[in-house]
């Protein structure tokens, strides 16, 4: 059944994303799920205060501002989430003694807000070249009332939800090379005449952020996160296709779809999920 916004339930909405928004910081960008936006800038790494100094890794600071007013209790748990998932993703060990601010400022608020600051915070450390283990990104689900499952909700979709789960990923991905791959123009890897074929590569994933409002079952949670890493997925694929085209700025997924390939995984996905709650 379509949305009120004309999406089916396993649409999410198109993306975009600017690299480089702000002048004065290290790193920055403009991320923006249609009408839900934010900011994010990065400073650092740079030289820690003492009472903040960590011998073995940089200090990681996340700040996180509302559109209007001081930041609230919703604020504060944003940047203690937001927080632990960029301390373990960032090489901090790289740059022990230093501290990286990260800066988050809502400028419009529809929905997934939470998600959306992860994949704003993603480009912008990366904007800033700090070394990070693996791509950050994730979705937010919606369960109504139904037990149906929408992905990426709209603010009115969250009020009238029974339950909203964010769900936020680092993905990393892993090659595997035969044996004699190394020497492609030698007598093992290449010498014979066989074409190069790529090594294989597989895409490791861990869970690094998970928020949930309401209540919700152990089976619709394991729904949640089949989806959610389909969705990430397609949104690390996008952060790095933003970066590869950081010259051009803009970059948009064209129909807004979590991708042909992962259309009919999530669709039997919510199909299942439908059927459960039955």
């Amino acid at each position: 059944m379509p949305r009120p916004d004309g999406r089916l339930p396993n649409q999410i909405r198109p993306f975009a994303a600017t690299p480089g928004a702000l002048s004065r910081a290290d790193g920055s960008s403009r991320f923006s799920h249609e009408r839900t936006e934010l900011l994010a800038s990065v400073y650092g790494p740079c030289e820690a205060r003492r009472a903040r100094e960590l011998s073995h890794t940089a200090a990681v600071e996340v700040l996180f501002r509302p559109r209007g007013g001081l930041p609230g209790p919703r604020e504060r748990e944003a940047e203690a989430l937001l927080c632990r998932a960029v301390e373990y993703a960032a090489l901090g060990a790289l740059h022990p003694r230093t501290a990286l601010s990260l800066v988050l400022q809502v400028v419009h608020d529809d929905g997934a807000l939470l998600s959306a600051a992860l994949h704003a915070a993603c480009v912008a450390l990366l904007h800033a070249g700090v070394p990070l283990r693996g791509m950050l990104a994730g979705c937010t689900i919606a369960i109504l009332h139904d037990g149906e499952m929408v992905l990426d909700p709209t603010a009115q979709e969250e009020l009238e939800a029974r339950t909203v789960v964010s769900l936020g990923y680092m993905f990393r991905t892993c090659y595997q090379y035969d044996e004699g791959d190394e020497g492609a123009e030698g007598e093992e890897g290449g010498g014979n005449g066989d074409e190069w074929e790529p090594p294989k590569h597989t895409i490791e994933r861990e869970l690094l952020l998970s928020h949930v409002r309401g209540v919700l079952s152990q089976e619709e949670y394991a729904l949640c996160l089949h989806a959610a890493q389909q969705a990430g997925i397609c949104v690390s694929a996008f952060c790095r296709q933003v970066m590869e085209r950081s010259t051009n700025c803009e970059a948009k997924l064209p129909s807004g779809r979590v991708t042909r390939d992962q259309d009919e995984a999530i669709t039997q996905l919510l199909k299942e999920s439908m059927d459960t709650s039955a």
